[in-house]
């Protein structure tokens, strides 16, 4: 019985390797998915030209700009379980110390440090009492306590992240709850944003003089909008594997155990595709995007109905003795 092969990666064929050298896991699984989608008529187009009504002609702008962050505030978990209440937030209150006392050796100062109380709960378990007449009972006694604090760390150098996560470590600290971007003064990236857009609209304006379309002599009326995304929302997931079908094997006589697969993250960066003006296209680190986009419409001036101009003939003739008279001919 012939068994057929489901390829989810590159990782079945020599030539599906070399193409994923290139174009990566992720791709070749997108480009399955790709491939399904135009086998069931949901093949993509590029965008076509938009014809308005009248003498409307409408220019959208999009302009992106990828900024490095200027800081970073990465916020860690702890849990702590203790008998006595004393007793657990000491415990807990020492390996924050000892992890911020570390932290101080790498350069960051404790105004940069903020410990942020999470919750406070009693712990309960169950314990069964047998009687003589009746059956097992079961109740709930308190069994200690569970305290949870946040540690949240800034830091300048995106490199200093591996050394906060090594001293984390240090203290059973393994959950590092996300990691904030922030960027200085937003504004002026977004007036960058704002000039650059501004700048290419004037360029066009030119372009279509040189055709004869006068965009300067038109009604305009104008719409902008403005957002960011930060690289918590960027990150994808996907899973590169390849299996064997089970169409060969006899379903009702065999056990089939299938093994967990693992999950590989990565950093999806806003792509330029849609764009007509990026700042710093080059991405090499997971950034923060500032967007803007500018639609303007132009109402041109209505076209004037061509004059008819009317030829009036008219006969004359002058008599012999010099005077003159107007023909009417009809």
């Amino acid at each position: 019985m012939k068994k057929s092969i489901l390829l989810f990666s590159s990782l079945c064929l020599l030539s599906a390797a070399l193409h994923a050298q290139v174009m990566g896991n992720y791709g070749v699984q997108q480009n399955t998915y790709q491939q399904i989608r135009e086998n069931n008529q949901y093949r993509a187009v590029p965008k076509g030209a938009m014809m308005l009504d009248g003498n409307m002609i409408e220019i959208g702008i999009n302009a992106l700009s990828n900024q490095q962050a200027g800081a970073y505030v990465a916020i860690f978990n702890l849990v702590q379980f203790g008998k006595l209440a004393d007793e657990t937030n000491t415990l807990i209150n020492t390996r924050i110390g000892n992890f911020i006392a570390e932290l101080k050796t790498m350069g960051i100062p404790e105004a940069d440090i903020h410990v942020d109380m999470v919750n406070f709960l009693p712990k309960y378990e169950f314990d069964m009492t047998k009687k003589l007449f009746s059956k097992k009972t079961y109740t709930e006694i308190p069994k200690g306590f569970e305290l949870q604090k946040n540690v949240h760390v800034r830091y300048k150098k995106a490199a200093l992240l591996d050394n906060i996560v090594t001293a984390a470590a240090k203290q059973e600290i393994y959950d590092i709850v996300k990691v904030d971007y922030f960027v200085n003064d937003s504004q002026a990236i977004y007036s960058e944003l704002r000039e650059a857009t501004f700048q290419y609209l004037k360029n066009l304006k030119k372009q279509y003089q040189s055709i004869g379309i006068q965009l300067d002599s038109a009604y305009v009326i104008t719409a902008e909008n403005a957002w960011v995304a930060y690289p918590i929302n960027r990150y994808e997931s996907y899973q590169a594997f390849s299996t064997q079908s089970l169409e060969s094997i006899e379903k009702s006589s065999a056990i089939v155990t299938t093994a967990e697969k693992p999950i590989s993250r990565f950093y999806n960066a806003i792509p330029a595709n849609d764009y007509d003006i990026v700042i710093n296209p080059e991405v090499l680190e997971p950034c923060v995007q500032f967007s803007y986009n500018l639609v303007v419409r132009f109402s041109m001036p209505a076209l004037k109905p061509a004059v008819k101009t009317e030829i009036k003939k008219e006969f004359i003739m002058i008599t012999p003795g010099g005077e003159v008279k107007t023909l009417k001919i009809e």
